[in-house]
């Protein structure tokens, strides 16, 4: 397939485009494409005392509170990758970070959006807050402390956090 051209149709949180595609039986059709910034996913690690940070929230998608690792979108392209994990892990769970390691980048829904994550393993450091996101974003958001065992035996539903449960537990 050939992109010949896009538009923008909607423009409010996220953009939403028209595409035209081209086929490779000469077909033109159009898609839509939802066009959001990238964004970072961060397991927070508390290595002596075995425990794991998430965070519970609403989610607009499947419309309920969600468990899930921390994460956030990355505000604009010349943000540093490794800046916007240790402010989103500061925002949201309260921690410094030690040390970070990427695991992995992927996209987390390819079909529609052109988002890609960037998944991080985050070493938690001194607790400096409560966490709980921030005021002006419009964050409701719930630290939610689990021991390494229960966190690789949750039932998580969203995909980064099922990767970074898999991952966890290659390594323990």
């Amino acid at each position: 397939m050939k992109i010949l051209e896009k538009s923008t149709i909607f423009k409010g949180h996220y953009h939403l485009q028209l595409v035209k595609l081209k086929t490779s039986l000469n077909q033109t059709i159009e898609r839509e494409q939802f066009e959001t910034p990238n964004s970072i996913a961060a397991l927070v690690h508390d290595v002596p005392n075995k425990k794991v940070f998430l965070v519970k929230q609403f989610r607009l998608g499947p419309e309920k509170p969600l468990v899930e690792i921390v994460a956030g979108k990355i505000e604009s392209k010349d943000d540093d990758i490794e800046e916007t994990v240790k402010r989103e892990v500061l925002e949201e769970v309260g921690f410094e970070t030690k040390s970070l390691k990427l695991i992995h980048e992927f996209y987390p829904t390819p079909g529609p959006i052109t988002e890609r994550m960037s998944l991080f393993y985050v070493e938690a450091g001194n607790m400096i807050s409560s966490g709980g996101g921030l005021d002006e974003e419009n964050e409701e958001i719930e630290v939610i402390q689990m021991t390494e065992e229960e966190f690789l035996s949750y039932d998580f539903e969203d995909a980064k956090s099922l990767i970074a449960q898999k991952w966890l537990a290659s390594l323990l």
